[in-house]
């Protein structure tokens, strides 16, 4: 991934500038860029099942292709938090935020497996994916 004149390549080398404020989403040029984005967020503080993070990477990327490509909206990993915070503590959060992301077709294919989870299932991912984002945006 490009940012700025640097190529950064490791996970790590991305959350730490995410961690001084550098907002990836001004530098996404493409799936791939989408890809290792969702990746190293999702997998920083890895689980003790890989099932949580590799579900939360794939909620992210939902809520990442959402916000790209739905006008109006800010796109920041923070606005990511405030829907998945949503996720966690509104009623009716997944008839609400399929609403959401029914705007993007792959955002919407990639917010169905969470979408039809066990409701205990459905809020370990939102807190998984929670925890992840509180870490790097403190």
């Amino acid at each position: 991934m490009q940012i700025e004149e640097k190529t950064i390549n490791e996970e790590s080398q991305l959350i730490e500038l995410i961690k001084e404020g550098v907002n990836p989403f001004n530098y996404i040029k493409n799936e791939r860029d989408i890809d290792f984005v969702s990746s190293a967020v999702a997998h920083i503080n890895k689980s003790e099942d890989s099932y949580w993070d590799d579900s939360a990477e794939t909620l992210l990327k939902s809520f990442i292709y959402y916000l790209l490509f739905k006008a109006g909206e800010t796109k920041t990993l923070k606005r990511c938090k405030e829907i998945v915070e949503l996720g966690l503590n509104e009623d009716n959060s997944r008839e609400k935020i399929k609403a959401m992301v029914e705007c993007d077709e792959r955002s919407k294919v990639l917010f169905k497996p969470t979408e039809i989870a066990s409701d205990k299932t459905y809020k370990g991912i939102f807190e998984t994916l929670n925890n992840k984002l509180f870490e790097i945006l403190k």
